[in-house]
């Protein structure tokens, strides 16, 4: 019998076999709980394993049938919350060594092979992970074509489309849920002139979710009675509005860093490129340019230019916009748990009708994992009950304390949560920071062996 979690997160699949409806719960249940291993060894016996093997290579399995449930969840959690933030962003699945593998094509200029996954994930200004907002999954060809052929396809058949289809889906959201403001999130990659012009002609003909885009052109603008100049010149020239500071991590080596920016912003006019399916084309925004002021040495000053359509006239909404953008980092945390803690790039099937509803599948698996560290974070004396098993919180505050009497009422969220980052690995000293996710995913599968052997001999177990 699956959870209601499961239960309720797949309500209303529609495979096209309530068999294959009832067996993906199944499945959803195990990965859930042992998202680092093998297929194989997610399951107890070779029948089990022989039927997920089936299951993904059924014919009537897409990775649309099975996501499209989640995102409907994901909808239903967001109508909850006032501000949305979707962010956007791509990842390689490096199936370089699978030599077997069917259908990949390159995703580096080593011509290393693989697929491509961009996806939108719904969170809260609080960082709580409400779910998959949308998902596109394509190889390329098996080797790079020349530039000249890649610079001169109509937009629609560029890569880079896959930017604005993100802000669309979006838009969606935000048309879902009409009582909230939806925030589009996107680092550099996805500073595109299309999402700005689509984001007037969706306000034009109804809702719109508004954008923060990390600049990565130094564009050609125009401000009010001024000749064209560069965004850059425009925005050192511009009066400065304040200081800001705030906490970053640094990639090289996963310490944090406190910055201090000086912040200077202006409101401009940008034009489509020459070249464009839709070129001279104007259209008006707000950019925001954040330098650092006495970084240490040896570091790189941190230096931003954000697009946005948000308010800028003052230095509280500016603050609000840096605070929504830094959330961005949560998406390099979800491909982190997706890739590392579900292991998805050695689950290897043979052909991508068979990967592409894998890939699907382990997004939920993904996803439920940050939700709950953040779930732990944003209401840390809600009952864990709510969402572990009683086998799972009486079998890990056992393991985790070695106080082999467990408490008679489930402990809270901040509590369980500590639990599992401990046996993942987390020292849980008095001035030690919250569990990672790393800490968690690994915490999960030792939790769920515990709690079996809590089910198999604990006080409670029958006896035969």
């Amino acid at each position: 019998m699956a959870s209601e979690w499961v239960v309720n997160e797949l309500e209303g699949i529609n495979i096209g076999d309530l068999r294959l409806n009832k067996r993906i719960m199944h499945l959803l249940e195990k990965a859930s709980k042992q998202p680092l291993v093998s297929i194989n060894k997610m399951f107890h016996t070779r029948k089990e394993v022989q039927a997920c093997y089936r299951f993904f290579s059924n014919d009537l399995v897409d990775e649309a049938k099975i996501i499209t449930p989640h995102i409907q969840n994901t909808f239903d959690r967001s109508s909850h919350h006032p501000v949305l933030l979707s962010l956007s962003d791509t990842t390689s699945l490096n199936y370089t060594t699978r030599k077997t593998q069917k259908d990949s094509g390159y995703i580096s200029s080593n011509n290393a092979q693989g697929f491509f996954l961009h996806a939108n994930i719904v969170v809260t200004p609080d960082r709580l992970h409400l779910g998959i907002g949308s998902q596109k999954i394509w190889a390329r060809e098996k080797e790079k074509p020349g530039r000249s052929l890649r610079e001169y396809k109509p937009f629609i058949e560029k890569e880079s489309y896959r930017w604005l289809e993100a802000y669309r889906d979006s838009c969606k959201l935000a048309e879902n849920c009409q009582a909230s403001q939806v925030v589009h999130i996107t680092d550099r990659e996805g500073d595109i002139f299309e999402i700005f012009a689509e984001y007037e002609s969706q306000l034009k003909h109804g809702i719109a979710a508004e954008y923060i885009v990390r600049s990565n052109h130094n564009r050609t603008v125009y401000c009010q009675g001024k000749s064209s100049s560069t965004l850059i010149e425009e925005l050192e020239g511009a009066r400065k509005i304040g200081e800001i500071s705030f906490e970053i991590i640094n990639r090289d080596n996963n310490t944090i860093r406190r910055v201090r920016q000086s912040v200077q912003g202006i409101s401009v006019e940008i034009k489509s490129r020459y070249g464009a399916d839709t070129p001279n084309i104007k259209t008006s925004l707000n950019a925001i340019y954040l330098k650092e002021i006495d970084h240490p040495e040896g570091e790189k000053p941190v230096i931003w230019c954000l697009l946005t359509s948000l308010s800028i006239n003052s230095l509280e909404d500016i603050m609000k916009v840096v605070n929504y953008y830094l959330c961005r980092w949560e998406i390099e945390v979800f491909f982190k748990t997706y890739k590392s803690g579900c292991k998805v790039e050695e689950k290897s099937l043979r052909s991508a009708e068979r990967l592409y509803p894998l890939f699907s599948f382990f997004l939920i698996v993904a996803w439920r994992i940050n939700f709950l560290l953040h779930m732990s974070r944003v209401n840390p004396n809600l009952s864990c009950d709510v969402f572990f098993e009683e086998s799972e919180w009486k079998a890990g505050y056992v393991a985790a304390t070695r106080d082999r009497t467990p408490p008679s009422t489930p402990p809270t969220m901040k509590e369980m949560m500590g639990y599992i980052g401990k046996l993942g690995g987390h020292l849980g000293r008095k001035n030690d920071p919250y569990p990672g996710v790393k800490a968690i995913w690994t915490g999960i599968c030792k939790l769920t062996n515990y709690a079996d052997a809590w089910d198999l001999f604990g006080p409670g177990a029958t006896k035969k």
